[in-house]
């Protein structure tokens, strides 16, 4: 306490940082007690206290182990499509040496990020629907026949990927890209001057 006191100054430096994680990380907690209440949104305060029912009901649904596979299979196609993209094209940015359209490229796939997800389904919807699906008036004269894309439930899962593929592939490209600048260009020379091939470098 005492040196805490003598150094004043510097604790005071820690209060807006204090604030901030009081007011937007702890607070909030709060609002996990609504897993536990019957809740009503239009008078809190009459919210009767449930304890797991709510947990019960979950893992006895008939439909939970149905949710349970579509999440782990949508996070494991996450892994094996999107993880790799950012990568791979981090990796093809850095080797553009035309500045000038390094830098176009890299704001094109990066401006998705700061789309929200309502934007991100508009878009699916305006692309796959039958109604009023880009993709859907493309096939239609080519084909002679529509795909019901969003209600077909074997290709849910490839939908969801690709929507997080295309949103996030940019902000993952970003963090991998400053990454690979920070490498010194000795360790490329000496990879070169070992017979390293570009690839392999």
């Amino acid at each position: 306490l005492k040196r805490i006191l003598s150094n004043w100054q510097i604790y005071l430096l820690l209060l807006p940082g204090l604030i901030y994680f009081a007011v937007f990380k702890i607070a909030p907690l709060w609002g996990l007690t609504i897993a536990f209440q019957d809740y009503n949104p239009y008078r809190p305060e009459l919210s009767t206290f449930v304890g797991f029912k709510h947990f019960i009901d979950l893992f006895q649904s008939r439909v939970f182990l149905n949710m349970l596979r579509n999440t782990l299979v949508i996070n494991l196609l996450n892994i094996v499509f999107y993880f790799p993209l950012p990568i791979i094209l981090s990796v093809a940015l850095s080797e553009i040496r035309f500045r000038r359209y390094k830098r176009i490229t890299q704001s094109l796939v990066y401006l998705p990020h700061f789309l929200s997800w309502v934007v991100v389904a508009s878009f699916t919807f305006f692309l796959l629907s039958m109604d009023v699906g880009l993709i859907n008036k493309l096939l239609l004269p080519l084909t002679g026949k529509q795909i019901s894309f969003l209600s077909n439930p074997r290709l849910f899962w490839f939908i969801i990927t690709a929507q997080s593929i295309w949103r996030e592939t940019g902000w993952g490209t970003i963090l991998f890209l400053a990454a690979i600048t920070s490498i010194s260009p000795d360790r490329y020379e000496a990879a070169a001057i070992d017979g390293a091939t570009r690839f392999q470098q």
